[in-house]
C-alpha cells in the first residue's frame, strides 16, 4: 500500500514537471497554444457538424411523415364523408376511429417536427459560434 502511494506521488511530481515545460514552452511559442486550440475546435466543429446532419435528417423524417399522415387524414376524411352520405354507418364507424387515431398521430408529430426543427436551429447556431471562434483565435494567431 505504502509501495502504491510512493509510485502516485512520483507520478504527480513527473507530471508536475512536464505541465511546468509544456507551459515554458507555450511561452516561448504562443503559436503552438494558438495551434493546438485551432485543431481543437476544428476537430469540435465536425462533430458538431455530423451532430447537425443527424438533426436536418431526423427533422426532414419526421416532416415526410407528417405529410403523408395529413394526406391520409384528407383521404379518410373524404371517405367518411361519402359514407355519410350513402348512410353506410358502420363504415363511418370505421372511419372515424381511424380519423381519431390519424389526428392523435398528426399532433404527436407536429410536437416531433417543433422539437426537430428546435433541436437544428441550435445545432446551427453552436455551428455557426465555433465558426466564429476558430475565425477569432486564426485572427488573433496571426
Amino acid at each position: 500500500m505504502a509501495n502504491n502511494a510512493i509510485m502516485g506521488r512520483l507520478w504527480n511530481l513527473w507530471t508536475g514537471f512536464v505541465a511546468l515545460w509544456v507551459t515554458d514552452i507555450e511561452k516561448q511559442h504562443p503559436e503552438i497554444a494558438y495551434q493546438n486550440s485551432i485543431a481543437s475546435m476544428t476537430e469540435k466543429y465536425a462533430k458538431l457538424k455530423q451532430a447537425s446532419g443527424r438533426f436536418i435528417a431526423r427533422r426532414l423524417e419526421i416532416e415526410d411523415r407528417l405529410q403523408s399522415a395529413r394526406a391520409e387524414l384528407e383521404k379518410v376524411a373524404t371517405q367518411l364523408n361519402a359514407a355519410l352520405a350513402t348512410n353506410q354507418d358502420d363504415l363511418a364507424l370505421v372511419l372515424i376511429q381511424k380519423k381519431n387515431i390519424l389526428e392523435a398521430n398528426i399532433a404527436e408529430l407536429t410536437a416531433d417536427a417543433d422539437s426537430a426543427q428546435k433541436d437544428a436551429e441550435s445545432a446551427k447556431s453552436s455551428l455557426i459560434s465555433v465558426q466564429n471562434e476558430i475565425k477569432k483565435l486564426k485572427a488573433e494567431k496571426e
